[in-house]
């Protein structure tokens, strides 16, 4: 199975991106904003919107003329199946397990996304991500999770 990639279709899709964050960024505004040192629970959102905007903007912006050769790929399950499925094993597993073993098995199946999988890049990533989410969200923000099932 093969599909089709056009610059308009490249376009609707950043489009729908820019409107789903203007969208977001308009509903943050039914919370309070807070400031920056004292964050209300409306800020993240306004923040995450208005950079989805940005990003969505971007993509509609700088997509490629209609005039342009138009590529072929073919469609592929593979990516789909492993990332969804390292981030159901995050969340099955973050409780029982633990932040560092939850993102291990993450960082493990959403690795098999590729045809041909990095060995030297997955052992980085699965030293690194667990540490710098360690170092995030339970050290730097006092997140009440564990690191570790024991």
């Amino acid at each position: 199975m093969s599909a089709v990639v056009s610059p308009w279709s490249e376009r609707i899709g950043g489009l729908v991106i820019l409107l789903l964050g203007l969208g977001i960024a308009g509903q943050s505004f039914s919370y309070p904003l807070g400031t920056i040192n004292n964050m209300g629970a409306g800020f993240f959102p306004l923040v995450a919107g208005l950079t989805m905007a940005l990003l969505g903007g971007l993509i509609f912006w700088k997509v490629p003329d209609a005039g342009q050769p138009v590529e072929t790929t073919s469609l592929s399950l593979r990516p789909a199946f492993f990332v969804f499925g390292g981030i159901l094993a995050w969340a099955l597993l973050l409780r029982p397990a633990g932040l560092i073993a939850a993102t291990v098995a993450l960082s493990l199946l959403s690795a098999f996304a590729y045809p041909r999988p990095d060995f030297i890049r997955i052992a980085i990533t699965v030293v690194v991500l667990p540490v710098l989410g360690w170092l995030l969200f339970i050290y730097g923000l006092g997140m009440p999770m564990r690191a570790f099932p024991w």
